[in-house]
């Protein structure tokens, strides 16, 4: 019985929360409960008819548990928790009765804090777990001191976060509770759903943790959340507290809006010998606010640090450079190789390692350059954006929105590595999740680190969108509001191009002009290309080399280091036949790039189609035409050579859109088509006027690298202050 209908959606689900999925189930069209990581095991186990989901993630280490926590949300609200633990623990979790995949019943017999424990430990019975830490999120901790003290054999550990000791209500509390309040949860729901989460996200620009809980709330009804919540309440575990014998950490926020701090410190007064962590400004749910501080509790306070270490004297240490390289498309990998050989030139004795996955990771490798081995922790930034993204059409700012998980995943493996190897810099392309998370936990910064982007500022791209206004804006402010707070987070903030690029537009309402922020907290570089264009310039030699004949035209489409270009190849492809048919001499070469197979193309004569081609640079600078996505590299690396070209920016796509445009307009290069307005034909006129069409580019500088490098190098020196 969906129950909802009576109640219209809050204005603060249109505008933070978004699209709503089918009320009352599981959103079919997202991974449960985790993007980036599968469970080792999951099953159901059968309550007298109830079936309980549960999942144990990871393979080796001590055990840990996450008892569930209210029927609001579910096992989705630790997913900036547990795919981390899971690289230190074996984790086990599982969905209440209720909500998730767990089976929703019908009554309020059905929901009892009784049932609840006995549910969670039959979870436990089933994986056949004998030794355990358990970590209680809010209600879940009731669940957590009930079990440490029934079972104290079987519990080595016990964490409890914004958690609390009793439930207990007078008479009248109980009676309005089951009847005003239930026909509230009843006939008002998403007004309740919506009063609630707002009340355990009080920390400022809490937008995205608030969107995920309003979804995790509509998986479920609002009558099945009354009875559920009915279930939770009239009960007392002090008595269980004071019996804990194990090691115990309580974690609570001092502003915490939902269970008031002297609630979880009377759960540290209540069990012998318990330690506590204050969160100073800190709200309801540490897991998903401050996911790191509450990740390092964790591991810290159950303890896998190994068993042998190596301490090496400072004088000792080698000079080492960890690259953090952005591995959406291949351009960042390019130009951050031709940055890293700049900088080898300027301290020959500085060893390089990166840090990033494919398809970077797989030509800094072809390249010669080491990649670090804990990135085959890290999850994948290309394949998110490649699920994101629709027919040539991808929100970029959605897209970053939505990685959130990623980001604190890989931030983490960064932190992991950084406390067990020294760097003498860190440097981050396009590095948001370190930049991000540095700011948010200032107190990890232990070596330099340099920032490096080509932009700044996400910028609304539907004119229509109040929320994707709104959300920009906020993001903006977040990002402004740390590096005023925090400037020594960046040592130095470089931006891959120079002043005119940035556009003249403020971050959103009552925020700065986004060029006189950037003037005023990044330095300028010019354009780092990787390669010299006038090594390129012997058009004959260069065809030699690569196998194209003089008497032939040259065609290359390409679409970056990801598979969100399918659509345009196929365009391509269909406008081709046209194209042969008016030059002859007509040869295309689609690069579907490592991500997309060939055989997605149609195989037509005089068109090619290759999975992979190193250093593309090479033939787009021999070629006749050029047809790219939109991305910055491949549009000024054409610009460099002076190869005309036609780009096709993502629909959507706010740095395609907006910022790459306007830096091609300054080149004088902005010959952006829009896709969706092409059909074949028509794309095959425009490709071959601008094929025979004399380009008049500015030309690009060839000394951005090395620029980028001196900068990062007096960094490394320190002497900045001796000037």
């Amino acid at each position: 019985m969906d129950t909802r209908a009576t109640d219209p959606l809050p204005e603060r689900f249109d505008r933070v929360a978004g699209p709503l999925p089918p009320a009352g189930a599981l959103d079919p069209d997202r991974p449960y409960p985790f993007a980036t990581i599968q469970p080792a095991q999951q099953g159901f186990v059968d309550r007298d008819g109830v079936k309980i989901w549960h999942a144990v993630w990871g393979t080796k280490g001590p055990w840990i548990a996450f008892p569930p926590p209210i029927q609001f949300v579910h096992t989705a609200l630790f997913k900036a928790t547990v795919p981390y633990l899971a690289e230190h623990f074996r984790v086990i979790t599982s969905d209440n009765r209720g909500n998730g995949r767990s089976d929703r019943p019908r009554g309020q017999q059905h929901y009892h804090y009784d049932l609840y424990h006995g549910d969670f430990v039959a979870v436990l019975d089933a994986i056949g777990v004998e030794r355990l830490a358990l970590v209680g999120l809010s209600m879940g901790s009731m669940l957590a001191l009930r079990l440490a003290a029934e079972q104290p054999q079987r519990i080595t550990h016990l964490i409890t976060s914004g958690g609390f000791a009793d439930t207990l209500l007078s008479e009248e509390q109980m009676a309005r509770m089951h009847g005003k309040d239930m026909d509230m949860f009843r006939h008002h729901w998403p007004t309740v759903l919506d009063n609630f989460v707002a009340s355990i996200f009080t920390e400022p620009h809490s937008t995205k943790p608030f969107e995920d809980a309003v979804h995790y709330g509509w998986a479920t009804d609002g009558e099945v959340v009354g009875w559920a919540r009915n279930g939770w309440f009239g009960h007392d575990a002090r008595d269980f507290a004071r019996q804990v014998k194990c090691p115990t950490l309580v974690i609570h926020g001092d502003a915490d809006a939902r269970i008031a701090y002297e609630r979880g410190k009377a759960v540290a007064d209540l069990v012998p010998g318990a330690s506590m962590i204050t969160v100073g400004g800190g709200g309801h749910v540490q897991p998903a606010r401050d996911p790191v501080m509450f990740n390092r509790a964790v591991r810290d306070f159950i303890g896998t640090g190994p068993k042998h270490t190596t301490w090496t004297r400072g004088m000792s240490r080698p000079r080492r450079a960890l690259f953090i390289c952005s591995p959406i498309g291949l351009g960042h990998a390019q130009r951050d190789l031709a940055i890293a050989r700049e900088l080898r030139k300027l301290q020959p004795d500085l060893a390089i390692d990166w840090f990033t996955t494919d398809p970077a990771a797989r030509y800094l490798e072809r390249e010669g350059e080491r990649v670090h081995p804990i990135c085959r922790r890290l999850a994948n930034e290309s394949r998110h954006f490649e699920q994101e993204a629709g027919e040539h059409d991808l929100s970029a700012f959605f897209a970053l929105r939505t990685m959130d998980e990623i980001m604190t995943r890989n931030f983490m493996t960064f932190v992991d590595l950084m406390e067990a190897e020294h760097y003498d810099v860190v440097i981050g392309d396009e590095a948001w999740d370190v930049d991000y998370h540095y700011h948010e936990n200032p107190e990890l910064k232990r070596q330099p680190f340099v920032f490096l982007t080509d932009f700044v500022g996400c910028l609304p791209t539907q004119p229509d969108s109040e929320r994707e206004a709104l959300l920009c804006a906020d993001r903006n402010a977040d990002d402004i509001e740390h590096v005023a707070r925090y400037p020594h987070i960046r040592d130095a903030a470089i931006f891959v191009g120079n002043s005119e690029d940035v556009p003249e537009v403020p971050f959103g309402p009552g925020l700065p002009v986004i060029r006189d922020w950037t003037d005023h907290n990044y330095c300028y570089c010019g354009y780092a290309l990787p390669f010299d264009p006038a090594t390129l310039a012997d058009t004959e030699a260069l065809r030699a080399k690569l196998g194209y004949r003089m008497d032939e035209r040259i065609a290359i489409a390409t679409v970056g280091g990801t598979g969100v270009g399918r659509h345009l190849l196929q365009r391509i492809a269909e406008a081709f036949p046209r194209m042969k048919r008016e030059e002859p001499s007509l040869r295309m070469i689609l690069v579907a790039g490592p991500r997309l197979s060939p055989e997605l193309f149609p195989r037509l004569d005089g068109l090619e189609v290759r999975p992979y081609v190193h250093n593309l640079y090479e033939h787009l600078a021999c070629s006749d035409l050029a047809l790219v996505q939109g991305g910055l590299s491949s549009c000024m690396e054409l610009v460099a050579t002076r190869r005309p070209f036609l780009s096709f920016p993502l629909q959507n796509h706010f740095e395609q859109c907006v910022h790459v445009r306007r830096r091609l307009f300054n080149y004088g290069a902005e010959t952006s088509v829009d896709y969706h307005d092409l059909a074949p034909d028509t794309l095959a006129e425009r490709a071959l006027t601008a094929m025979h069409a004399p380009v008049r580019y500015r030309p690009v500088e060839t000394d951005g690298a090395l620029r980028a490098a001196v900068r990062i190098a007096q960094v490394m020196e320190n002497r900045h202050w001796a000037g």
